[in-house]
Order: C-alpha cells, then structure tokens, then sequence
C-alpha cells in the first residue's frame, strides 16, 4: 500500500503542475477531493483524505483560514500567492 499511496501522490502532484493550478489560488476542500477523485479515478472519500492530507503534510498545500472556513493553495513551488483581486477598489473615477 505504501508504494501505491506513493505513486498516487506522484500522479496527482504531476497532474496538478500540468494543469498548472496555483494560479487557480485558494479552494476549499470539496475542489481538491473531487479533482483528486477525478485524477486517480477513485470515488472512496476516505482514500482521497489520506492522500490530500499526505500532501498537506509534504508542504505541497498551503492552508488558511477565512472566518469559519478552511481554503488550501496548491503550492510546491514555495511562491508567495498574490491574489489579482486585492488591488481593486471597485472604485471607478473619470479624471
């Protein structure tokens, strides 16, 4: 099961840096387990958690709160995220 548990890391680890996904930034949980689901095509929700929880534990995810919920960051590059939308005011002015 080791070598197993290994290899699916791996393919979801590659299949995540294909799809180049730390841009997508933060996402909740339910986001991670189903693209998770969908890679390793395995639909038992307790494997899915041992193999994203591997990977929190790798430092491969990053995790935050945000009030009373918890958004994780794909991240194994150690970049800083910087999210687009911070820099917005929702303000327009016509000089």
């Amino acid at each position: 099961m080791i070598a197993k548990k290994k290899q699916l890391i791996d393919l979801v680890v590659l299949s995540f840096k294909l799809d180049n996904v730390f841009n997508e930034g933060y996402i909740k949980y339910r986001e991670w387990a189903k693209r998770i689901s969908n890679i390793t095509n395995i639909e038992a929700h307790n494997i899915i958690r041992i193999i994203f929880n591997e990977l929190l534990k790798n430092k491969i995810f990053e995790k935050r709160k945000v009030n009373r919920r918890v958004e994780y960051l794909f991240n194994p590059y150690n970049k800083v995220w910087i999210d687009p939308y911070d820099n917005y005011s929702g303000i327009v002015t016509f000089d």
